[in-house]
């Protein structure tokens, strides 16, 4: 598992169930498809995926797109913006204004069940019918990722300057000079 695989079985997935809203059972099924040391490695490019995107200004833009996100919220904001594919993904973060531009971006986004795919294709794939998550996460520790996989993650990743800036949620005009195209799309 590398990342161009990573990114290439989200994006089949979500082909071929014409868009990240019914993505998540094609995407189950190809995980499932794959060996278990696969699904786990999978499962950790995610999570730093996720690690990655965990910057105040893209949360800031989910916010606006999503009316208010909490923390659990931007969580399943992140799953969604994982779904849309690496492009959307790349661009989200090094401009998270960009977000205004993309036809896929409407009010409430969130993809919560992304953030579960990986353990559903590890337990499909072992035959375990009732869930067992101490398992799934004592053998998830067992492939971590390595760390030239990490640097090339980061490489990939261009941030703004200001990704890591503090807003209020209160002060809408700070918002509207943050994120100016996603405040004019959602009526900020």
């Amino acid at each position: 598992m590398n990342i161009k695989d990573f990114w290439t079985i989200i994006d089949q997935a979500r082909e071929e169930s014409d868009g990240w809203e019914n993505m998540y059972e094609p995407l189950v099924e190809r995980l499932s498809a794959l060996d278990v040391s696969e699904i786990l490695l999978w499962k950790n490019i995610f999570d730093e995926y996720q690690n990655l995107s965990y910057k105040n200004k893209l949360w800031a833009a989910a916010y606006i797109i999503n009316g208010g996100c909490s923390d659990d919220g931007f969580d399943y904001f992140r799953g969604w913006l994982t779904a849309q594919g690496k492009s959307v993904f790349l661009k989200a973060l090094k401009d998270p204004d960009s977000l205004a531009d993309e036809e896929t971006v409407e009010e409430d986004i969130e993809f919560e069940d992304m953030l579960g795919v990986a353990s559903d294709a590890y337990f499909n794939r072992l035959g375990i019918e009732e869930p067992d998550y101490d398992r799934f996460y004592n053998d998830l520790e067992k492939y971590p990722l390595p760390e030239d996989l990490k640097k090339e993650m980061v490489s990939e990743i261009e941030y703004p300057e200001d990704i890591d800036i503090e807003w209020d949620e209160d002060d809408g005009e700070e918002l509207e000079k943050l994120l100016p195209k996603l405040c004019k799309a959602f009526d900020w």
